[in-house]
């Protein structure tokens, strides 16, 4: 059997059904899927998003949890890296966190892949379009889009020499992935998207493409409760893993 390690956002959050099928074609066996990932959801910091709060991911239960569990061949995938920087974190905290994960991750020897940020959409990005985002997800944000590219710059810059550092790949993402929405990866393209992005995983063969998820199951996924949270300040605790799939996959969420 095999771990997967998933750390994200928003990104991962609508995606998660296309990745977790690209994991089991991937690997053509049972896999324990570990994902820490939520709407607006910070790397070191609590967030609240619809009612529903929950914990960073660097301080999240993943990693007291990961260390009662047996040792696995694991991989990992840390993305969705920009929401704190609309928190008005700095970039210097903001990688502390991703250091701190990627630390983690290693001290369980997992092969880890990293995106970048989207730094051509956010560069091809109008003023109208960015407040109307940031209004819209990050109501709270005084995040200027001048400040917003250079930000993005910064810390793609300094995401690819933490890669080269720690010889993980550093992945970046198409411009052409995103639309008018420009943090989001189109639903038209995630079955293209996905797949590209999670290459480093293993060397295949040949391309390989991923078909539509069933309804059903979008459905189990996305009802699926992370380990520790609050709805409208009442807590919520959640026995992982929570989640199984007919071929003995298991899927926690954090």
């Amino acid at each position: 059997m095999r771990r997967v390690i998933l750390l994200g956002a928003s990104n991962l959050t609508r995606s998660f059904p296309t990745v977790v099928e690209i994991v089991r074609q991937i690997w053509s066996e049972p896999v324990e899927i570990m994902a820490a990932m939520g709407h607006g959801r910070s790397y070191g910091q609590d967030s609240v998003m619809l009612g529903r709060k929950i914990s960073g991911i660097f301080p999240c239960a993943l990693w007291r949890d990961l260390q009662t569990r047996e040792s696995l061949p694991t991989t990992a995938l840390v993305t969705d890296i920009g929401n704190d920087l609309l928190y008005g974190t700095t970039p210097e905290v903001l990688l502390k966190w991703i250091e701190g994960c990627l630390d983690h991750l290693a001290a369980v020897g997992a092969a880890t892949i990293v995106t970048l940020l989207p730094s051509e959409s956010i560069e091809r990005l109008g003023e109208r379009r960015f407040q109307l985002f940031r209004r819209l997800l990050f109501a709270r944000s005084k995040l200027t889009l001048t400040d917003a590219r250079r930000l993005v710059r910064e810390i793609n810059e300094r995401l690819i020499a933490i890669g080269e550092k720690r010889k993980i790949p550093v992945i970046s993402a198409s411009g052409s992935w995103y639309g008018f929405d420009p943090i989001h990866v189109k639903r038209s393209v995630m079955r293209q998207a996905w797949p590209a992005l999670l290459a480093a995983w293993r060397a295949l063969d040949e391309p390989f493409s991923i078909s539509r998820t069933s309804l059903a199951m979008v459905a189990y996924l996305s009802a699926l409760e992370p380990r520790e949270y609050s709805r409208f300040g009442f807590q919520r605790r959640v026995t992982q893993p929570n989640g199984r799939l007919n071929d003995g996959t298991t899927i926690s969420i954090y």
